[in-house]
């Protein structure tokens, strides 16, 4: 039988000292509606990406849950960056949601500055919210 070794103190340390940051956003659809409607094709290339807006135009019956629960992705992501790097200051289309393989939404950032961060999200919807949470963590 072979037994792992045991990470030393070092180790340890210095993966739970890695700056992480956390940011919740919750989006009801009434409201994000009534932005798309006042803002136009404006608002939506200065919120969305093609590849986020052609996701939710393949699901016409729940297209504005889609959109709503990648605007709440978004700006989770942005409050999340701003605790480990104040001066990062993300625009929304910097932020993209993608699916994996599975379906699993997962985050790509569009700046430079925050390519040494990984970024994890979880995004919910029902009738008329939908929410996202979203943990930054940088490495060294």
């Amino acid at each position: 039988m072979q037994f792992k070794r045991r990470p030393s103190k070092r180790s340890r340390r210095a993966s739970l000292s890695a700056p992480i940051g956390c940011g919740i956003d919750v989006v009801e659809l009434s409201r994000l509606r009534q932005a798309m409607r006042r803002g136009g094709q404006a608002f939506m290339r200065k919120v969305f990406t093609k590849a986020e807006e052609a996701y939710a135009d393949a699901r016409p019956r729940t297209r504005l849950l889609h959109l709503a629960g990648r605007f709440a992705a978004k700006e989770a992501v942005i409050k999340a960056v701003a605790q480990i790097q104040p001066t990062l200051v993300l625009a929304m289309r910097e932020v993209e949601v993608r699916n994996d393989h599975l379906g699993r939404p997962r985050i790509v950032l569009h700046r430079r500055k925050a390519a040494r961060m990984a970024v994890h999200i979880s995004l919910s919807h029902v009738n008329s919210v939908a929410v996202a949470s979203a943990i930054a963590i940088r490495s060294r």
